[in-house]
């Protein structure tokens, strides 16, 4: 089978663009988006936004020289080095989206790694500065939670000793899969940098397209098979854990192809219905995980058979 590409035809509703926009700047580093969007407007050179240019390239070197803990410095190398190699791209490949964003984010993790072992740390220091940082934070908010103010008790003892133990298992998965986040910020980053280039200018360089014609090469999939492999054979526990972290990416990406398949075939039965509608809300709120393995099944199952191309093709013949 041929290297799929995504379709460059359509692109993000605005609405969908603005609601992502806002959780990534919660949820993420904001030079994750201003780096990479920075990057394709210096690259464009577009006079009538010189403006915006000048203002998203001071934002983004204000956040990229701001000193930090090894964990910020981390996560603002990736941002730079991630930028470079996709805004490059642009001139040199006709790759999809998806494919650019990868291989960026691919390179990055590369040297980000590369970069660590220059400086004589390693990603279990760096996971050790993470955790420290999250139970710092999280000690702070059960004492509140527990002491109230002016250390007078709230009377929430119980509930404080449930968040402990919640903490106590939350705060080492977060530590562990530190890179999988960072990744994961940085691929979203791209896509919606590249989103809003193409909303600042109609004939823009890249193109975003219709999220039911996500896709990306099945080659990518023997990644995702080598670090199985890693993760169940080795005996290193750092190289386990970076295995596990390229896995959750590998998850997250043939769950949004799964999840495009079924957004293509629920558009082929003639859109979302009320009652479609209902039962994909219900679904995802209640049975979140059974949603999650079904997608990534179905996404996985594409990636081999193709399966909207198959549906496509006996609408062509008619």
């Amino acid at each position: 089978m041929s290297s799929p590409s995504e379709s460059r035809k359509g692109g993000l509703g605005l609405l969908l663009l603005v609601a992502a926009g806002i959780a990534f700047a919660i949820f993420a580093p904001i030079g994750l988006l201003t780096v990479p969007l920075a990057g394709l407007m210096l690259v464009s050179r577009m006079k009538n936004r010189a403006l915006t240019t000048v203002l998203l390239t001071g934002v983004s070197l204000w956040w990229v020289v701001q000193v930090g803990e090894p964990p910020d410095q981390i996560v603002r190398a990736v941002a730079v080095m991630g930028t470079v190699v996709f805004v490059g791209m642009v001139f040199v490949t006709d790759w999809s989206l998806t494919h650019r964003a990868l291989v960026a984010v691919g390179a990055a993790a590369g040297g980000a790694t590369l970069a660590l072992g220059i400086l004589g740390t390693s990603w279990p220091e760096i996971r050790w500065w993470v955790a420290s940082r999250i139970e710092f934070a999280a000690q702070f908010w059960l004492t509140q939670l527990s002491g109230g103010v002016g250390g007078e008790p709230l009377g929430n003892d119980a509930m404080a000793r449930r968040a402990e133990d919640w903490f106590e298992t939350v705060i080492p998965l977060m530590a562990d899969y530190f890179p999988a986040t960072v990744a994961i910020q940085m691929f979203v980053g791209l896509v919606l940098a590249t989103a809003l280039f193409c909303r600042f200018t109609p004939a823009a360089m890249v193109a975003v397209g219709r999220f039911r014609d996500f896709r990306f090469s099945e080659h990518w999939g023997w990644i995702a098979v080598i670090a199985l492999g890693i993760v169940l054979v080795a005996q290193a526990a750092t190289a386990k854990l970076l295995a596990a972290n390229v896995l959750v990416v590998a998850g997250l990406l043939y769950t949004l192809r799964g999840a495009a398949v079924t957004w293509y075939g629920i558009t082929l039965a003639g859109g979302p219905g009320f009652l479609t509608t209902g039962l994909i809300a219900f679904s995802v709120v209640f049975m979140l995980p059974v949603v999650l393995i079904g997608t990534i099944l179905v996404g996985v199952v594409d990636a081999g058979l193709d399966l909207r191309r198959r549906w496509a093709a006996p609408q062509k013949r008619a």
